[in-house]
């Protein structure tokens, strides 16, 4: 009768022949050594015969294992199932999250454990601390996910490229006016000097009527005599014709417009970068709502022009120093330019990503930009190299180009097309082009018709780009955001440091700069007024000095003054950057304490800005005119952003 044995190894039930018992067999599936039990014997005692009865019950009892092959219980289907051995051991799981993995595999694809201790790895922990997506994903994800962007932004990325385009027309007409103001204007005083006592030079217009002539001069439509109270010792020195019409209103005027223009066409591409970085940043895909309006885009503007600059600051006054040691102007202007190009090819991408967050005082400070670069150095240059051959290398070479070869770029539009269009429609001719009737009603509308046919195509073209590299800034801000010194809130009240209050200086400069500059055009105005109703160049002198240099404290101290004590309680430079001025029980200041405040900060300048240091050096980052006045420098907090 045959015996029945299991095999311990792959749990297959074998029958032998009864003449195996007390042996060993081989397993037929797996090879294993299988132990065949003695048989119970065919004759014997009963106490043989319930020795072996006993050695049968106790095996019973003990539950052999069952399989597949013999069920132990006919009427149990799943009776011969064993748990034990259910998995399959020619297939490797992670020990974590059971997700199937390689043989190859150190770590499990999907949870990131060490499939072999069961635990996570160094690199893996970081990466899980990082609380972001994957770095590692970033240059495969920006090329599909820019360009998904721009075909569901068309309608931004043509109007980018008409507001580039018009800005840009506008910009070229008011150059191309005032080029022509300052020409005709030139010749105008140069034609008006009559008499042998003048002379004319690059240097400047010299009266000389000291000698024994009796003849008298006429200069811009004012004669000069021997005993003119005009003359001093019977001389005279006036600006040379070129300067007096560079600095005339109508140069004034023109330069005006031209600066609108071009900070508009600057703070749109600001404006909308700032906002797709943000809303990237945010998760989200599309943009829901943007508004935009001129004054916001100037302001922005200013940030093209004067970022550069002022993140430049060590080193934006080699230019200056070269040239006050001589060095030909060539050279000095291409040093700046340079220096004002280097934030462009490096600093950008990071740049961008702080300007878009509530405070972006960062993004100024050459100090946290080199930092931020560092820790993301890799992807900032791969960003920064894109940006440049997809965006700056096209009107940076236009620009250069331009420069290069203008006088050939004007002779050819003034020589072929103008003349040619105009000539065709009209008796226009080149002898004509400088008469004040054909530049207004015939050259600057077809100035300006096609500049912006010209322009708007050549932008329209150059905003596709422009808008996939602000998704691209985006996605940069997004994937190494932990390696970024983002600051996106305040403690409200902490008082602002030293780099902060250093930057809002610097708008508040640019501010009073164009205050100067107000006040010498109205300096200009009064003092031509004052010199024709006494004919005196002493009164003329005393009355322009009085206005620029007088006009300009006031207005100052009425800027500062009337700023810091009213509903802002900061300056411009101080707003920006989300600093306020307060007394030091947190209290707006009156605007008596304000001037005193501003009379106090004077002492700045006196002293080289040395009594302004002194709050990079005190925990409580307070300067010389802070503690006289017993007023602070804050940071205004989330509450008003």
């Amino acid at each position: 009768m045959p015996i029945k044995v299991r095999c311990k190894e792959c749990s297959t039930v074998l029958n032998v022949s009864d003449k195996a018992a007390g042996r060993a067999v081989k397993c037929k599936k797996c090879g294993a050594r299988v132990s065949v039990p003695a048989a119970g014997g065919k004759s014997g005692s009963k106490s043989g015969a319930e020795s072996a009865g006993r050695k049968r019950k106790k095996k019973r009892a003990a539950a052999p294992e069952p399989s597949f092959d013999e069920p132990s219980d006919a009427d149990d289907m799943f009776g011969g199932l064993n748990l034990r051995n259910a998995e399959d051991s020619d297939q490797q799981v992670c020990p974590n999250c059971t997700e199937l993995v390689d043989e190859e595999d150190v770590e499990c694809p999907k949870c990131g454990v060490n499939i072999s201790t069961g635990v996570l790895s160094e690199t893996q922990r970081k990466k899980r601390a990082r609380k972001g997506p994957p770095p590692e994903e970033f240059y495969s994800v920006i090329w599909p996910n820019g360009w998904a962007f721009v075909k569901k932004h068309w309608g931004f990325v043509f109007k980018t490229g008409f507001v580039w385009g018009f800005s840009l027309s506008m910009s070229i007409l008011a150059a191309f006016t005032l080029n022509w103001i300052i020409e005709t204007r030139t010749i105008e005083l140069t034609e008006s000097a009559t008499g042998d006592g003048i002379t004319i030079s690059a240097d400047g217009v010299f009266i000389d009527l000291s000698g024994d002539t009796d003849g008298d001069v006429e200069y811009d439509g004012v004669r000069y005599t021997k005993g003119s109270t005009r003359l001093r010792d019977g001389k005279l020195r006036l600006p040379s014709p070129r300067a007096g019409a560079i600095f005339s209103p109508p140069s004034y005027f023109w330069a005006f417009i031209f600066l609108i223009f071009t900070l508009g066409m600057g703070g749109w591409a600001w404006t909308l970068s700032s906002k797709i970085v943000a809303l990237t940043m945010a998760g989200e895909k599309k943009i829901k709502r943007f508004n935009s309006d001129m004054y916001g885009n100037m302001t922005k503007g200013f940030t093209s022009i004067f970022w550069p600059i002022v993140l430049m600051y060590p080193f934006i006054w080699i230019p200056g120093a070269m040239a006050l040691s001589g060095v030909a102007p060539i050279p000095c202007l291409i040093t700046f330019v340079v220096l004002f190009l280097v934030p462009y090819f490096v600093f950008l991408p990071t740049a961008v990503v702080h300007m878009a967050q509530p405070y972006s005082y960062r993004a100024w400070l050459l100090s946290w930009m080199s930092k931020d670069l560092l820790n993301t150095l890799a992807p900032a240059l791969y960003v920064a190299a894109i940006f440049t051959f997809t965006v700056l290398l096209v009107p940076l070479g236009i620009g250069i180009g331009l420069a290069v070869g203008w006088d050939q770029f004007a002779n050819f539009y003034t020589g072929r097309i103008e003349t040619a269009a105009l000539g065709a429609i009209s008796s226009y001719s080149a002898k004509e082009a400088m008469g004040s009737f054909n530049f207004i009603i015939l050259r600057m509308p077809f100035l300006l018709i096609v500049s912006f046919l010209v322009c708007t195509t050549l932008c329209m073209i150059l905003a596709i780009p422009s808008v996939f590299m602000m998704r691209v800034f985006g996605l940069f801000g997004l994937y190494f955001r932990p390696d970024l010194d983002l600051c996106a809130e305040q403690v409200p009240l902490a008082p602002a440091g030293f780099g902060p209050r250093f930057l809002a200086v610097q708008v508040d400069i640019l501010v009073g700069g164009l205050i100067a500059l107000a006040a010498a055009v109205a300096g200009t105005i009064v003092s031509a007024v004052v010199g024709h109703l006494y004919n005196s160049v002493t009164a003329e002198y005393m009355a322009f000095n009085v206005v620029l240099c007088g006009g300009t404290a006031i207005a100052l101290a009425f800027y500062f003054a009337r700023w810091e004590s009213g509903s802002g309680r900061a300056t411009l430079g101080k707003w920006t950057f989300g600093m306020l001025v307060l007394q030091d029980d947190d209290s707006p200041m009156p605007f008596k304490l304000a001037v005193k405040r501003f009379a106090m900060s004077l002492v700045s300048v006196l002293t080289l800005s040395g009594s302004f240091v002194m709050c990079f050096f005190r925990a409580d980052h307070r300067a010389l005119h802070d503690r006289v006045t017993k007023t602070k420098v804050v940071w205004r907090g989330d509450e008003n952003l």
